[in-house]
């Protein structure tokens, strides 16, 4: 030190030295602050620093010897600043580094504030007896009534700036968090020191108090993970086994975008009712904003599937009709839906070698199938044995090239068909089937045409060579044939397209 002392000489040298070292000390600062963006706000910390250690440098090489009662306000100050700068560099390692960078987590600049302030008020208490010799009693005592009356006044506030710090410490939220909390449901924007602001499914903010977030119970559908179990009641008839049931209805699940696999979707029975036994669907979903469109998917298609297999939802029945049934005016009905279903299926033109007594049979054996806009009625690969006649609504004829792209072929609508390869030969769908308006189609499979086909042969050949001529028909459009080319091709096609025919539903050559 007397080294040091000796080497300056005088106030004017330890000035000197000092804003030197605080000169050098602001440049190698911004040196390194220009290194990279995240040092950068460390920059105004740092200078705080280099100035509180150029004034303890001032003091300690004699500055305080010239004046000593200056010099011990100034070392009071410094440590003050100084204090204040190591705290804000700390805040920022620890609050927007570590927490917000690498924990992805929230530290709100309220709560960098109120530390602060908290601590820069004890250090000053602190250097106020140490350094300045100041009795501090009544100050603090002075402090405490004027702290307990603003705490009264401000009681619900600091409740809620305490649940906020709460909040952040402990961490059972965080932004970006789906979470249920007084009584709402939504997104987490934000965790001020007054309330928790979030965004619930409806795209409306709401902000509520932290101190009832605390005070009740939350559930955090972000943890433990994003993956969360959502649970769905359906009342079936007595009638359809549970079995049955479940089968149905994780065919729908399995064809819903958002269900998890993981973990597998569940369906039991959890209580017979009055009118049903209940059942309770559990699923799993990745993403919790997509719940509300999941489950409504999911009850949607629910709907059609059950319409399709002939599973009953029952409910009460509050208006009573009361209407004469009788055997002559079920037969009208009857009559009536079969005549609709043969008036299309004469204009089908593979069923042209049908007669009307053998429609009439046929038309008693068919089922009609519902369909949701959306849905995949045929799958493109998939092995098949029936054929569709559109009775209502639209579909979209796809085709899925070799390099994975779809191509929309053809719209059909009411009165259309496909799928008559199958029905006959059991060959694979050429092309998928979506449904692009709600629709109805006349189903008739295998089962139900193989009677058909056995009390009248000859319907094999004739559908045989009208399927021969459909496909000469496009070839020679494609590939130019001429007139006796063409035949030879028709005939052709017609004896091995009848060979398939027969072997498919095991007729007698």
């Amino acid at each position: 030190m007397s080294f040091l002392q000796d080497l300056t000489g005088s106030l004017l040298w330890v000035t000197l030295f000092s804003v030197i070292l605080f000169a050098v000390g602001i440049v190698a600062i911004g040196f390194l602050t220009r290194q990279s963006a995240l040092l950068e706000p460390m920059g105004s910390g740092l200078k705080i620093i280099a100035f509180f250690v150029s004034v303890q440098a001032f003091l300690l090489l004699g500055g305080n010897d010239y004046y000593p009662r200056f010099s011990k306000h100034l070392d009071f100050f410094s440590w003050l600043i100084g204090i204040f700068g190591v705290l804000r560099l700390g805040l920022y390692i620890y609050g927007d580094l570590f927490v917000v960078r690498l924990k992805r987590g929230s530290f709100p600049a309220a709560f960098k504030n109120i530390i602060t302030v908290f601590v820069v008020l004890v250090v000053a208490l602190i250097l106020l007896k140490e350094i300045l010799n100041i009795n501090v009693t009544s100050l603090i005592a002075t402090t405490t009534v004027l702290t307990a009356t603003i705490g009264l006044a401000f009681q619900s506030t600091l409740a809620n700036m305490l649940a906020g710090l709460t909040i952040h410490l402990e961490k059972p939220l965080k932004q970006g968090d789906w979470i249920s909390a007084g009584g709402h449901e939504g997104r987490v924007l934000d965790i001020t020191l007054r309330s928790t602001r979030i965004k619930t499914i409806e795209n409306n903010e709401v902000f509520i108090p932290n101190s009832k977030v605390l005070s009740e119970a939350v559930i955090n559908y972000s943890l433990p993970s994003t993956t969360l179990v959502r649970k769905l009641p359906i009342g079936v008839s007595y009638t359809i086994p549970p079995n049955r049931v479940k089968e149905v209805v994780l065919q729908v699940l399995a064809n819903i975008a958002g269900v998890s696999t993981t973990p597998a979707p569940l369906v039991r029975v959890i209580s017979y009712g009055d009118f049903s036994v209940h059942y309770e669907i559990r699923y799993a979903l990745t993403d919790f904003s997509r719940h509300v469109d999941v489950e409504a998917e999911i009850m949607n298609l629910i709907w059609y599937h059950f319409k399709r297999n002939n599973i009953e939802i029952p409910h009460p029945i509050r208006d009573i009709n009361v209407r004469q049934v009788t055997t002559e005016s079920c037969r009208a009905e009857e009559e009536k839906r079969a005549s609709g279903i043969i008036s299309l299926m004469e204009k089908v033109e593979i069923l042209a070698p049908l007669s009307k007594a053998e429609l009439g049979t046929l038309v008693q054996q068919v089922s009609i199938q519902s369909f949701a806009a959306g849905e995949t009625a045929v799958q493109q690969g998939e092995p098949g044995d029936s054929f569709y006649i559109i009775k209502k609504g639209r579909v979209d004829v796809i085709v899925e090239k070799a390099e994975g792209e779809a191509v929309v072929v053809a719209t059909l609508g009411q009165g259309n068909f496909f799928g008559e390869m199958s029905l006959l030969t059991g060959a694979v769908r050429t092309a998928s089937i979506r449904v692009k308006a709600d629709a109805e189609f006349i189903v008739i499979n295998k089962e139900n045409f193989r009677s058909t086909l056995a009390n009248n042969p000859s319907i094999a050949e004739a559908m045989s060579q009208l399927l021969s001529e459909r496909q000469a028909g496009l070839i020679a459009g494609r590939e130019r044939l001429d007139a006796t080319a063409l035949e030879r091709h028709k005939k052709d096609a017609s004896g091995k397209l009848l060979s398939k025919i027969r072997d498919f539903f095991g007729l007698v050559r």
